[in-house]
């Protein structure tokens, strides 16, 4: 009876130490979780300063009148920015590929500084560049993105998307370059990577006509090979 009695008390306080255990884990699981939105809703906003006010995050709009007006309208607007959006994406329908592109990283530039959702604004800078794999604005708005994010393998796929499509005569070009230093950045930092990212710097320096291809017994034909060691 004394035996039965006391399992009894032992038991009923193992089950309130347990109550008491998933209390505490479910309350700490969630001031993690509101600790994560608040860290991702704060890092928007202070990107998005940065990019406002950076001039070059609106590429091209001072030469479209019809532009700038709706970006100079979207700002400070709260709900209405989604309908400027809208209406930047409806323009962005027509007109030349680079006039496409400009379009949509107009709305990128709205995404992130006016409504603080920098996946929003990326969804807008990889539209730009599949209108125009040369829009360098776009490539330097998710390149910041992107990195702050640590969504380094998008990046890294995005470089390469873009370096596919480019012509011959893109080589030497802003955007060859960026896309060719952006993956150097990345493959520097992985110690696995690292020789990727000599052969780029290599590459690079010949390109840009910094080095003595003669002295380092270089030729043009030995480029694809460089290129063959960067390429995963």
């Amino acid at each position: 009876m004394c035996r039965a009695y006391c399992f009894t008390i032992v038991d009923s306080g193992s089950s309130v130490i347990i109550i008491v255990v998933v209390k505490e884990v479910l309350l700490i699981t969630i001031a993690l979780f509101l600790a994560m939105l608040l860290f991702r809703f704060v890092r928007a906003i202070l990107l998005g300063r940065r990019i406002s006010r950076e001039q070059s995050c609106r590429p091209g709009h001072l030469d479209d009148p019809e532009l700038a007006k709706l970006l100079e309208s979207g700002k400070g607007q709260g709900g209405k920015v989604s309908e400027i959006l809208r209406e930047i994406e409806r323009s962005a329908q027509s007109g030349s590929a680079p006039l496409r592109a400009t379009r949509h990283c107009a709305a990128g530039h709205l995404a992130i500084t006016e409504m603080k959702r920098p996946k929003l604004a990326v969804g807008f800078y990889l539209r730009a560049l599949r209108e125009d794999p040369t829009c360098v604005p776009a490539m330097d708005r998710l390149q910041e993105i992107l990195l702050a994010q640590k969504r380094h393998r998008r990046f890294e796929r995005t470089c390469w998307e873009v370096l596919g499509r480019l012509e011959d005569d893109d080589v030497g070009s802003d955007m060859w370059v960026k896309c060719w230093s952006g993956l150097a950045s990345i493959y520097s930092a992985s110690p696995r990577l690292v020789r990727r990212a000599d052969a780029i710097r290599k590459l690079l320096y010949s390109v840009d006509g910094g080095g003595d291809l003669d002295r380092d017994q270089d030729s043009d034909e030995e480029k694809p090979a460089e290129i063959s060691r960067v390429v995963p």
